[in-house]
């Protein structure tokens, strides 16, 4: 190269680029660093790093598509810079599910019954494939027929955010998929597969030192936003209001009894007997308890073909054994976030075991 300006690039494994038609523009085969987020119960992000060429920088436009062999998710391009100083493009952005911020709820939906899975779909359905303004060849993937049952109602409210609501109440992971050979973008939901030490069903999952998989790590424990007990208040005035409890520890009592108040008055009656309208205000109590967990979580660098495989023996929502011998600490979690690094020539992952401290801690009552 005739300027070493900005940095090394090394052939990695090919990003291909596409259009919102899912019609395919172009490859980009070496690049400095790609980092492709993946996440459980929200959309994942990507950001790449290349060289500032004409061409790079009429693929990495806003709106085109992102996709690697072997993923099957894909990421909308929603940010892009050009710097002349570093000779480099950085193109940012979410993946698929990502776009369903981009529609809303716009009637009241009475769920009474089904799974969680079913209600996704459905709020999929009215928000973004038979409303009004529906998203381009968006369609219903195939139904797994997951989740156990929930009652709910929701009215005018985001969908991408209530979906992220149910999938923490149920542990179910969601995405949009693209299908680049038919042009379509199926939603789907999608459980993750038990390999922990404790279960026979499924091949074991562990890591530790021991099995020289796991590397540098940072475990996180915080309780201080924690509630064991939603008080929901429903219909009603002053003393008359409907007040109901969800609780995820019914022995909590004494100074391990954490309250958190939850306005639900717009939940309605109509069109729901009372014991329906009762477990849609305890399932408001149960999806708002699900945003104060305990923070638990450990991130570390690991081997992704060590022993076991990534995509082949362990994957994204998976729950495994995490075994840190030197802190005296073993816990069975769920995968909840993978980074997959491609840089300086080579591969890593740092998975997330447990849910991560949130950036931002939601204090609306909706």
């Amino acid at each position: 190269m005739a300027e070493q300006t900005a940095v090394e690039m090394r052939q990695q494994k090919q990003v291909k680029v596409y259009d919102k038609e899912l019609q395919r523009q172009g490859v980009i085969d070496v690049y400095r660093s790609l980092i492709w987020t993946r996440k459980y119960f929200e959309a994942g992000t990507v950001e790449l790093h290349t060289a500032l060429t004409a061409r790079n920088l009429k693929l990495l436009k806003e709106g085109n598509i992102l996709a690697m062999t072997g993923s099957v998710e894909a990421a909308f391009i929603e940010g892009m810079a050009a710097d002349d100083f570093s000779n480099e493009i950085t193109a940012t952005g979410r993946m698929l599910s990502g776009a369903l911020t981009r529609r809303g709820i716009k009637t009241v939906i009475i769920f009474t019954g089904g799974t969680y899975e079913e209600a996704m779909r459905q709020i999929v359905t009215a928000a973004a494939i038979e409303g009004a303004n529906p998203l381009p060849a968006l369609k219903l993937g195939q139904a797994q027929g997951i989740g156990g049952t929930v009652t709910f109602q929701v009215s005018y409210k985001d969908s991408y955010t209530y979906l992220t609501k149910l999938s923490q109440c149920s542990n179910l992971g969601f995405r949009i998929r693209p299908d680049f050979k038919n042009k379509i973008f199926y939603f789907e939901v999608y459980e993750g597969k038990d390999h922990s030490k404790s279960q026979s069903e499924n091949k074991r999952v562990i890591f530790s030192e021991v099995y020289r998989n796991i590397d540098k790590a940072t475990f996180t424990s915080n309780s201080q936003n924690y509630k064991t007990h939603a008080v929901v208040f429903g219909d009603g005035e002053g003393t008359a209001r409907t007040m109901l409890e969800a609780t995820i520890d019914e022995t909590a009592t004494g100074w391990d009894r954490r309250e958190l108040m939850v306005d639900a008055r717009d939940i309605s009656k109509d069109d729901m007997t009372a014991a329906q309208y009762q477990q849609a205000l305890i399932q408001r109590g149960n999806e708002k308890l699900a945003e104060y967990g305990i923070v638990e979580c450990l991130e570390a660098t690991t081997l992704p073909f060590v022993n076991f495989a990534y995509k082949t023996d362990y994957d994204l929502g998976d729950i495994v054994t995490v075994n840190k011998k030197a802190w005296s600490l073993e816990m069975d979690k769920r995968i909840t976030e993978i980074q997959e690094i491609y840089e300086n020539g080579g591969f890593s992952i740092v998975p997330t075991f447990g849910s991560p401290l949130p950036e931002s801690v939601d204090l609306s009552d909706n």
